[in-house]
């Protein structure tokens, strides 16, 4: 499965203002419980969330996609991501800059490119 940084953008709002875990029955509108399920597994692995590993298929089905995942919290690192990505123009113009490099990077890419344009839209750089 292709990563969706739209899809980890509204997971990771979604963890921000949930006040008890969230698992792989999260809906998302426009997306499938296995796609919310391999991000939610991604934002955990990526030390964005904290929760138990994801559990994976040993035989089966995909073992891509996670059986459960279960999240409690984000981590420092989640809050400081999402806090230079929460904002809707600070985003587009994250994508923009992503379009040009291929449409992607990794998530510590993201999360810096939103944090220099917040700096730039406050005048600090």
């Amino acid at each position: 499965m292709t990563r969706d940084d739209d899809l980890i953008r509204a997971l990771m709002l979604a963890l921000e203002q949930a006040n008890s875990y969230v698992n792989d029955n999260l809906v998302v509108e426009g997306y499938t419980r296995d796609q919310v399920a391999y991000h939610l597994g991604l934002i955990v692995r990526a030390g964005y969330a904290e929760g138990p590993q994801p559990r994976y298929s040993s035989s089966g089905s995909d073992p891509t996609i996670p059986l459960s995942v279960v999240v409690n919290r984000l981590s420092p690192a989640g809050h400081d991501f999402i806090a230079a990505l929460r904002d809707d123009t600070v985003w587009a113009k994250v994508k923009e800059r992503l379009a040009k490099v291929g449409g992607t990077a990794s998530l510590d890419i993201i999360g810096q490119v939103g944090a220099s344009i917040t700096k730039q839209m406050l005048g600090l750089s």
